[in-house]
């Protein structure tokens, strides 16, 4: 697992994955900006005192700085999502370089990718909502935490590389077959994910890194011992 890691890690000397690292970066510098423009024209537009005067001026300092930090903080939130859509390029950049004898990989229907992602998400903001009351429980949250996002995150970067290659029932059998080894996975993929700047690219790992566990654990055909 730990010589996956090190591989994922160390192919981003590959244009392509420079390439979708800089287009999330990129995108979301456009976003913010884009954000930014708005919420000053906003500001501009409204008024807060009809007398104007200081505690106009104060009103929208203070609310202009309280958006602005906002924004900021929606930053790596942005480029996670925006480089996210791209993981197809860094999942065929590992293939290429490590496992070129895979089998071809199949058109997956935009329908079957979008329920499938649409599922991920609810189910994902579901549990994650259920709970939120052990933040009471202090430490039962950690361990619920990185129990269930470790479930799901191996979940979610598994079905993003085995459902180039198969439908959804075979995906999910394969998954089954693996889940423990599969959940330890997302376990630390999971922790990747909640470190600063790292999270950054932290999807583009993760898709590299299940690339390469999937095939270590046989899940594809005509696998290649690595």
């Amino acid at each position: 697992m730990i010589n996956d890691f090190l591989k994922s890690v160390s192919q981003f000397s590959d244009p392509r994955f420079r390439k979708v690292v800089l287009i999330g970066v990129a995108g979301a510098l456009a976003t913010i900006v884009g954000l930014w423009l708005l919420i000053g024209f906003g500001l501009n537009s409204i008024t807060f005192f009809t007398d104007g005067g200081w505690l106009e001026t104060a009103a929208d300092w203070l609310l202009g700085v309280g958006l602005a930090f906002l924004v900021l903080l929606m930053f790596p939130a942005a480029t996670v999502l925006i480089s996210s859509l791209l993981l197809d390029q860094i999942a065929d950049a590992v293939e290429d370089k490590y496992y070129p004898t895979l089998p071809d990989t199949r058109p997956q229907p935009i329908t079957e990718a979008l329920i499938s992602g649409l599922k991920f998400a609810l189910t994902a903001l579901a549990l994650n909502v259920l709970i939120l009351p052990l933040l009471l429980a202090g430490p039962v949250y950690v361990i619920a935490f990185y129990g269930m996002n470790g479930y799901l995150l191996s979940r979610e970067y598994f079905e993003l590389v085995a459902a180039r290659r198969y439908d959804v029932r075979t995906v999910n059998a394969i998954r089954k077959n693996h889940q423990t080894k599969l959940w330890i996975a997302g376990v630390g993929l999971t922790f990747l994910m909640t470190v600063p700047l790292i999270n950054l690219v932290a999807p583009i790992i993760a898709t590299a890194f299940m690339v390469h566990y999937s095939v270590r654990l046989g899940a594809f055909e005509n696998r290649i011992t690595t």
